[in-house]
């Protein structure tokens, strides 16, 4: 089990701990560079995406994703877009489904691809809808039942079922198959094609790696983990103790100094020790990246490099805006009112500062 062998305040707001974990599963022989990691841009920016439920998503000058109705209740639409002045704004907006959640929107072709919520009965399902702009067409249902955490990567659709195991299948919703069924996955996320990171609700909802041919598996932290985004190799997460509710501290451990607990020629059961940097201030559960800089809830931004400072007080005072997506050169934000409700929502550019949000109309 993990435990911490030390911890050493190393200033700016930062402390340095060391971990040690065992392993679990069956080794396997492989090339040693099998398991490195070194994600780009635009794997983080999607990484993050996924890890903010993944409402928006865009190409060229089209947007698609959710507005909301003068209740609240959320609509699925294509948006065209343009940058002004002091902005982006939206020009024409064409509606695709009405009354439903649609989260974890992919392109890909001619399709987009997404997992559909129904309102009010809160049912699920894959679809799939053409993307060209004004090609209306009924949504084309792909797997039909309880479903979650939806992911495309190489052609084939990763999402989670009502089991939370872990499936895949073609994007016209053939060759459906069971890629995890030993153990309930929670956001599971691939970053090659066959490490699998994910958050274990039986280890206190702690945050795992596993390598896929065989179950060799690694806890990478013990604790309360919310979200994790890699950037390269570098990978950041959000953890708290269960005694801190919703409070949470912003970790960062490199991924391939990690990975070298995946010893090909070792015991199932070896132990390796790493090191995770934790900073000291406090934020709440969601956070993102967007090419060198990271957002927090509640408007807060720090450059990347400065990442221990970034503090947010959504633990404790709620949200009052939360970023939504984050596209390289813009960002989209939700408004909450005091009762945790949608109120608007914003584009901002992070070379514009705060002068760059521009509502779009619902």
């Amino acid at each position: 089990m993990c435990g911490l062998l030390f911890a050493a305040c190393c200033g700016c707001g930062v402390k340095k701990v060391k971990v040690s974990s065992v392993t679990s599963g069956a080794a396997e022989q492989r090339e040693a560079d099998t398991c490195k990691v070194s994600l780009s841009s635009e794997e983080t920016l999607r990484m993050s995406n996924f890890m903010l439920a993944g409402r928006f998503i865009h190409e060229k000058k089209l947007l698609y994703g959710s507005k909301h109705d003068a209740g609240g209740q959320p609509y699925l639409c294509r948006m065209k877009y343009t940058a002004g002045q002091s902005g982006m704004y939206v020009r024409e907006t064409e509606v695709l489904e009405e009354a439903v959640d649609a989260q974890y929107l992919a392109l890909d072709g001619n399709w987009l691809l997404y997992l559909r919520e129904t309102l009010p009965e809160g049912k699920t399902a894959i679809c799939r809808i053409p993307s060209a702009a004004g090609a209306a067409a009924e949504p084309e249902v792909l797997y039909n039942a309880s479903c979650d955490f939806l992911s495309l990567r190489n052609g084939r659709l990763y999402f989670t079922d009502a089991e939370n195991h872990l499936l895949s299948m073609k994007e016209d919703g053939t060759d459906l198959k069971t890629e995890l069924a030993d153990k309930a996955v929670f956001y599971p996320y691939l970053l090659t094609d066959d490490l699998l990171l994910f958050q274990d609700d039986t280890d206190g909802e702690s945050l795992h790696m596993r390598w896929l041919p065989t179950g060799f598996e690694l806890r990478i932290s013990k604790g309360r983990v919310f979200s994790y985004i890699v950037k390269g190799s570098e990978l950041y997460f959000l953890r708290s103790d269960e005694s801190e509710g919703e409070k949470c501290r912003l970790c960062r451990t490199d991924l391939n100094d990690f990975l070298s607990g995946f010893d090909p020629q070792g015991r199932p059961d070896a132990a390796f020790s790493f090191t995770i940097e934790e900073a000291d201030a406090c934020m709440g559960p969601v956070f993102s990246i967007n090419q060198e800089h990271i957002n927090a809830s509640n408007f807060r931004t720090e450059s990347l490099n400065n990442w221990k400072a970034l503090s947010d007080n959504a633990w404790e005072n709620g949200f009052l805006g939360a970023c939504q997506y984050v596209a390289g050169e813009y960002e989209i934000f939700y408004n909450y009112n005091n009762e945790g409700l949608i109120t608007g929502t914003l584009f901002y550019d992070p070379e514009l500062k705060r002068s760059g949000y521009i509502e779009i109309p619902g």
